[in-house]
């Protein structure tokens, strides 16, 4: 007998360990295992979405025709445990797994396996564009790589808004028309929610029973948990959200998380969308003259210059990955992180949404909450643990990466050229959120002053051995350099002062 088991972030339905099943012959094991669920502190939404979408995809295996063994254990394990007991298979089929944790688990568990029960691995495309050992080619060495040539290259490879080899608008990227910020009351088309069914509400009845301590809550859950619902919010999202979403991509606004960005990460780390399939959508958007180019090609990016990318390191540098720390930051997590109660308007702002619905947009990810890490020197591991607990596209290939590599600088250089900080003055440029802080974006050790601009500088100043002869950042320890040493004191004696009333919880509301 044939076992083909699937998690709960493989629900897709062209996996190859799905579409070589034989109905009559093999058994889909789900195992719904509360250990899993307890490696972190996960936020509700986070367990609602993955719980329901579980079971909403072993039912519709049912309504296919296939055998579906679904089972709630303490564990991946003992959930095994049971299932051998009632079918005893020979053969096991499973999705190859990206996560290093999980990997390690399933080494472990077949370790233990009798000899008569062999495992084979299947490819996890099209969950991902590449195999694990495509995008292991595609980064040979051990780095740095550049993000940029990767998304040329690839894209090259699936002729994806190509004009024979050349790019389509003759640019690869057009950042640079996506870069406007939003002016305040801005609308922006809804976007498509979905109400709970009957599944998801005994779902929700159960994290709230069995998870009641967990960050979050789940009045406001309205993700697609069916692959027919995110087909719906990726529709919606091409027709009326896509168009307006390149020009405004960065900006951010007062009580607007969504601005005209996608929400549908979630559904495609979890394989209810596959990668290409959106990609094809957006291209086709263009193409219809239903969305601009800059929009567009903004868009595919995240996926094929982004996602994959991200991935890819991860594939590259696990485990050690996990533990990096270049800059030796080592201040913990402020608890108003699970709260959102503090008294700057912007992280307020960045993490309100995360608490109410497990989401904000990247740049709030990047250069609101990354920044504020990085600056106020906070340990690297507790931020990225922050990240995988309360985000609902969270996982760990996609959130180290992005965390330790893009937003904190931490694996020093590997993945990004520099470190992404700033001052107040970007904030106060792509978003209205200064206007309603009662810290000042233009004062820098003033009572008052925004505490972006102090730490901005004493960053700097603390790491000068390592940065100072960084191409991209010459310019800006040019300008430090021909400061005065009084004006150095100053900011320097503000930063340390900053950091003193962070640890006294002064930050707090």
């Amino acid at each position: 007998m044939v076992t083909r088991w699937i998690f709960g972030n493989q629900l897709c339905k062209d996996l190859p360990i799905l579409k070589d099943a034989d109905k009559d012959e093999d058994v889909i094991l789900m195992v719904e295992a509360e250990s899993r669920a307890l490696w972190e502190s996960y936020h509700k939404q986070k367990l609602t979405l993955i719980f329901s979408g579980m079971r909403h995809f072993a039912k519709e295996l049912e309504e296919k025709g296939f055998t579906v063994d679904y089972r709630k254990a303490d564990s991946f394990r003992e959930g095994w445990k049971e299932h051998k007991k009632a079918f005893n298979p020979n053969h096991v089929h499973i999705t190859q797994v990206t996560d290093d944790r999980m990997r390690r688990a399933l080494e472990k568990w077949e370790d233990e396996l009798p000899e008569k029960i062999e495992v084979h691995y299947e490819s996890e495309k099209p969950m991902f564009l590449l195999s694990k050992d495509e995008v292991k080619e595609r980064l040979p060495g051990d780095g740095p790589w550049q993000a940029d040539s990767f998304y040329r290259n690839l894209r090259k490879d699936l002729g994806v808004l190509m004009d024979g080899d050349d790019p389509i608008g003759g640019k690869w990227s057009f950042d640079q028309e996506n870069r406007k910020p939003a002016k305040s009351g801005m609308d922006f088309p809804k976007k498509r929610t979905f109400r709970p069914d009957e599944i998801t509400q005994q779902v929700m009845d159960e994290v709230n029973e069995n998870y009641g301590d967990n960050p979050g809550e789940l009045d406001s859950f309205e993700w697609p948990v069916t692959r027919k619902e995110a087909l719906k919010a990726l529709n919606q999202f091409i027709s009326d959200r896509l168009p307006t979403f390149g020009t405004y991509q960065d900006a951010m606004l007062i009580g607007n998380a969504d601005m005209s960005h996608s929400l549908l990460s979630s559904a495609i780390n979890m394989g209810l969308l596959q990668p290409m399939e959106v990609i094809e959508k957006a291209e086709q958007a263009y193409h219809d003259g239903e969305a601009p180019l800059n929009a567009v090609e903004g868009f595919i990016r995240q996926i094929i210059g982004w996602r994959e990318y991200m991935r890819g390191i991860y594939v590259k540098k696990m485990p050690d990955y996990k533990q990096v720390n270049e800059l030796n930051h080592d201040t913990d997590l402020p608890s108003f992180f699970y709260t959102g109660k503090t008294k700057m308007k912007c992280m307020e702002q960045s993490i309100q949404p995360v608490i109410e619905k497990g989401y904000s947009h990247h740049i709030q990810r990047l250069m609101v909450l990354g920044n504020f890490a990085n600056l106020f020197g906070i340990s690297p591991q507790q931020t990225a643990d922050w990240f995988n607990e309360m985000y609902i596209d969270a996982y760990d290939w996609v959130v180290l990466p992005n965390v330790l590599g893009m937003a904190l600088f931490a694996d020093g250089g590997l993945l990004s050229t520099k470190p992404y900080v700033s001052s107040a003055n970007y904030i106060h440029k792509m978003s209205d959120y200064c206007n309603e802080c009662p810290f000042h974006p233009k004062h820098k050790t003033e009572e008052d002053a925004c505490p972006f601009n102090a730490l901005y500088w004493d960053f700097l100043d603390r790491h000068e051995d390592r940065l100072g002869d960084n191409p991209r950042m010459k310019l800006i320890y040019s300008q430090w350099s021909k400061k005065d040493q009084d004006d150095k004191q100053a900011i320097k004696k503000k930063a340390s002062s900053l950091k003193q009333q962070l640890t006294k919880g002064s930050f707090h509301e």
